[in-house]
């Protein structure tokens, strides 16, 4: 039997390019799990006020669980993989950028507040809260407030509603 020599490349190149997928998977995965939270947030000092008030928050940690959500999982929609990571990136980008060639003091944090929007994704809320409809049904003042939401007859989101959920006073604490 004749050896094929092109064989044994193809079989050591399909093994070192699954090898550099794995690795580069596991380093990307790595790097998006250390900058989802708090602590890499708030390391920017315009983000401050944010870290302060979401410690307040229940989603903060400020709970009876001990539960704290990551501020990826309310500020990165998650309808899917690509989208959060395209969405991650250039707001990373934008973060960066503006924290190094702006001057933050200047930034109208109020003013944002009146946009939640931009800010919350509402794939967000849901990847958290996926038994909300489910527990809707069971309670009729839960199931009343949003009756609309879940019946799509309505183009508010969940944070048109909730619009201190993540930091509690807020306000008080980009005045300062």
């Amino acid at each position: 039997m004749q050896e094929k020599p092109w064989l044994k490349k193809v079989v050591i190149m399909s093994i070192v390019g699954v090898l550099v997928g794995v690795i580069f998977s596991y380093a990307t995965y790595i790097g998006v799990e250390k900058t989802a939270g708090e602590n890499f947030c708030a390391s920017c000092h315009s983000m401050q006020p944010m870290a302060q008030s979401y410690g307040l928050d229940v989603h903060g940690g400020n709970n009876q669980f001990g539960f704290k959500a990551q501020c990826t999982d309310c500020h990165l929609p998650h309808n899917n993989v690509a989208n959060y990571l395209y969405t991650k990136a250039k707001t990373g980008i934008n973060d960066v950028f503006f924290e190094f060639f702006t001057n933050t003091s200047k930034i109208n944090w109020e003013q944002k507040l009146k946009e939640p929007n931009k800010f919350v994704y509402d794939s967000g809320c849901l990847k958290c809260h996926s038994n909300l409809q489910q527990e809707s049904l069971q309670n009729q003042r839960a199931f009343l407030a949003h009756r609309a939401y879940f019946a799509k007859t309505t183009n508010e989101s969940c944070v048109d509603c909730h619009s201190n959920v993540g930091h509690k006073d807020l306000k008080e604490f980009i005045k300062s």
